[in-house]
């Protein structure tokens, strides 16, 4: 039985694989450093089945959060896309919302129609991609501080990447909702838990690179969630200097 089983793996490695993806993020949530421990980051193939595990994950995230109509003009969209649940939030709590775009001097049709944009395909699509080469930069830094290889550096990277921004695109969904909501403490609550989540796996997964373990695990989180917000920060100022020349003001 397993003879056969090795047989079709090697036969058809890709449709095996893509078959092992669900497996592959039960570990990447939960079981973490065994997932560091058994990465072998200097095999090419290796290396190939996380850019493919990457491109099946930016594509899941992608179709999760886009969608191509246009709702700015639409009285109660309906709340079947996240799309329409933050327009619906515009349109419900615009009195709540509005001081946030104050400061940019947009009104509420203003501030409709730039959701309308961001939440497009082909405009989070780039906006992922320029989150990627945020990473890109922050990993050659962590080459040159810590002395890693580029696997190494990039490979762990894109681990917290998925993780971490995995963590907190989940964070906007009760955020929409308590757009909607403004009482529900518990969701702004949940907002705020996820950020720290994905700090702490971008944080995990490249602190785990550098060989460093923590007596307390209390000591090893909070390690971890500074050092993924320091990443992340590091990662954003790139991602917006790339995303801001092309927001639709």
């Amino acid at each position: 039985m397993f003879e056969g089983t090795e047989s079709k793996q090697v036969q058809n490695p890709i449709w095996w694989t893509i078959a092992r993806f669900p497996l592959f993020i039960l570990r990447l949530f939960t079981f973490p450093r065994n997932l560091l421990r058994t990465w072998d980051w200097g095999n090419p193939r290796q290396m190939s089945k996380l850019s493919l595990y990457l491109l099946l994950w930016l594509a899941i995230v992608v179709i999760a959060f886009d969608d191509n109509r246009v709702l700015a003009g639409v009285d109660k969209p309906l709340l079947s896309t996240f799309k329409g649940v933050v327009m619906r939030a515009h349109d419900t709590s615009w009195d709540w919302l509005s001081p946030v775009y104050t400061h940019f001097e947009l009104g509420q049709g203003e501030a409709k129609r730039l959701w309308d944009t961001l939440l497009t395909t082909g405009f989070m699509t780039y906006t992922l991609v320029a989150g990627l080469i945020g990473l890109a930069v922050v990993a050659r830094l962590r080459m040159w501080r810590f002395g890693l290889s580029w696997p190494h550096a990039i490979g762990t990277g894109l681990l917290g990447y998925m993780a971490g921004v995995s963590a907190i695109a989940l964070s906007l969904v009760p955020l929409a909702e308590l757009f909607i909501c403004r009482e529900c403490f518990v969701r702004l609550t949940l907002f705020i838990l996820l950020n720290i989540l994905g700090w702490f796996y971008a944080g995990y997964y490249t602190l785990g690179d550098l060989g460093e373990r923590s007596s307390s695990v209390w000591v090893l989180a909070c390690k971890s969630i500074g050092y993924g917000l320091v990443q992340y920060v590091l990662a954003y100022i790139v991602f917006f200097t790339l995303i801001i020349a092309i927001i639709p003001m």
